[in-house]
């Protein structure tokens, strides 16, 4: 008996088990069949496509093709926004409220810029990156070696810095916890010396055998007065982005205070970290009391303090409605406000003045030259500016997993150096492949004797270079690249700035819900609030013209009483010759 249901277990199992095997592998290879959507929102023109001539690729295919290597049939879908505060409006609209009470979002990777990744935080919007942290506490990605092993160690220690609360949950955790740097600039001017000299010809200037940075001095294209002059009257335009242009007020508005807070800074009364702490809050700063916001600052001590207070003293006008009358002000001299047209505006010679992020700076430059026009240069004002980060970030119920998967894809270099060759942006991959894109882009030298022969000058991007091999190095560890005057102020010096560019340079941060209303208020009052009286009384009259009579229609059908029109006779149908 016990034989007999042995043999029958036996040749169960030999038909069974294989028959198992066959299901269970015909499941596995149906599971790699399915499409894997990735949902990606990314600002307009901001990645790589295939461009034969630029010898770009088109970044969203190569990735699905990487993935197909990996046994996985991944579908990208691709959305972009015009306006950070576009892409925020459009996540709070895709949010689904799960049993467990907590929110997801319809997409699995944004790339929002510095102050709105700390809102997202904030706000418990953001799922973590898979981390591990070295002995230094900083931040090592599980799943993209390719940022832990290329990246600039100027942006990894920035992000690693830089701490964010989030709200609901009450933990604090590193900025690169959360968000992956994609992109990062500076805020300036791009500017065409020859207009602005035409209509400012009093000045007497030759600038004919002039750099960048004399240009920049001769024609004082390195201020954030410059659009506001009356001698430029429709000759710029600013970005109809209410974070940037508020920048870009605040700077006019305390212009001559940020330059003697410089002042300390480069004669040493004030470290770079003090500097840039208050940087940070002037340029931020909207309703509160400056010295209120220095307070916070732990670094400053009781002498420096009040030292940067008299600088900025406390007045009953608030800085946001000193910004209301300035912005009031430029409207009325500037072209437009603008998002992208200004590019094509700048190279075309349209305009003089664009206020311009750096990658579009340079995309602009490109233009230009390409259009055999005008020579332009880009200008980032001395009395300081904005340095700004694009970063990937994952909202709640991303798949992360096949997120992260492409972050490390984007981040590899030959990623890297096609979206930089695309789109002209400066991503923070690092490594010896960029480092040798920049020299040859840009016909640089490594070689001091070579540079004296040539008559380049020195540039010094230490800071920036960090991970590159010993052998472009000098003798005591320094990055230091040789150029022809010819590039300051121009692509090179746009998309990789020398140090003391970046050091007088503050990040945005983010803001409380009062200053935010207070900021979308004056952005309204500053856009809208030239629109004539009769206008405003008539478009509400009108509007509630039309709302009595359908309310009167309504009730007269109601009753019985219509009003129709007496049909027409066309006369006898003939049917088509072509049915």
């Amino acid at each position: 008996m016990k034989t007999t249901v042995k043999r029958l277990i036996a040749l169960l199992s030999a038909v069974v088990i294989p028959f198992s095997v066959l299901v269970l592998g015909g499941a596995t290879k149906a599971d790699n069949n399915k499409v894997i959507e990735l949902n990606i929102y990314n600002a307009e023109e901001y990645i790589s496509e295939f461009n034969e001539e630029w010898e770009t690729f088109d970044i969203i295919e190569a990735f699905e093709e990487e993935m197909k290597k990996e046994g996985l049939n991944v579908k990208v879908n691709y959305s972009t926004f015009g306006t950070l505060e576009n892409m925020y409006n459009e996540l709070q609209l895709t949010k689904k409220k799960g049993k467990d009470g907590k929110y997801t979002y319809a997409y699995d990777l944004v790339c929002p810029s510095d102050y709105m990744i700390q809102r997202m935080i904030n706000e418990d919007m953001l799922e973590t990156y898979d981390v591990n942290f070295d002995d230094n506490g900083d931040v090592v990605y599980d799943k993209i070696d390719n940022f832990n092993e290329y990246a600039s160690g100027f942006i990894k220690d920035l992000f690693n810095s830089k701490n964010e609360e989030d709200y609901v949950t009450k933990e604090t955790k590193k900025w690169s916890e959360y968000a992956v740097c994609y992109m990062w600039g500076t805020m300036g001017f791009v500017y065409n010396p020859e207009k602005l000299l035409e209509v400012n010809a009093d000045k007497n200037i030759d600038i004919s055998s002039m750099n960048g940075i004399e240009l920049e001095e001769a024609l004082e294209a390195n201020t954030w007065h410059l659009p506001w002059e009356a001698y430029y009257k429709n000759l710029g335009t600013i970005k109809d982005s209410i974070r940037d242009t508020y920048a870009l007020a605040v700077g006019n508005v305390y212009s001559e205070q940020l330059i003697k807070l410089r002042q300390m800074w480069e004669s040493g009364k004030l470290t770079q970290s003090e500097y840039q702490s208050v940087l940070i809050k002037v340029f931020n700063n909207v309703n509160t009391k400056f010295s209120e916001e220095f307070a916070e600052i732990k670094e400053l001590s009781p002498d420096k303090y009040s030292e940067v207070c008299k600088l900025f003293p406390d007045s009953d006008i608030k800085t946001v409605d000193k910004v209301s009358e300035t912005l009031k002000v430029l409207k009325h001299n500037v072209f437009g406000f603008e998002v992208d047209s200004g590019k094509k505006d700048m190279a075309s010679g349209k305009i003089a003045i664009n206020f311009a992020w750096s990658g579009d700076a340079a995309y602009t430059l490109d233009t230009a030259d390409e259009m055999e026009g005008a020579t332009l240069y880009y200008s980032v004002p001395k009395e300081g500016s904005n340095i700004w980060f694009d970063a990937w970030v994952m909202p709640k119920g991303a798949n992360k997993e096949l997120a992260q998967k492409f972050v490390n894809f984007i981040s590899s270099p030959e990623s890297a150096i096609s979206n930089m060759d695309y789109i002209g942006y400066v991503s923070p991959i690092a490594g010896d492949d960029v480092f040798d894109r920049l020299l040859d882009t840009y016909e640089l030298t490594t070689d001091e004797e070579e540079a004296n022969e040539l008559g380049y000058v020195p540039i010094d991007y230490s800071y920036y270079f960090t991970n590159i091999s010993d052998d472009y190095k000098t003798e005591d560890g320094k990055v230091i690249v040789y150029t022809s005057t010819d590039n300051l102020g121009r692509q090179l010096t746009t998309q990789y700035p020398e140090k003391s560019t970046v050091d007088r340079c503050a990040l945005m941060t983010t803001l409380s819900k009062g200053e935010l209303k207070d900021l979308n208020k004056m952005w309204s009052d500053v856009k809208v609030g030239d629109i004539p009286v009769w206008l405003l009384i008539l478009i509400p009259s009108l509007i509630g013209v039309v709302a009595i009579f359908f309310i009167v229609y309504a009730i007269l059908k109601k009753h019985g009483i219509t009003f129709m029109r007496k049909p027409k006779y066309y006369g006898k149908l003939i049917k088509s010759e072509r049915i």
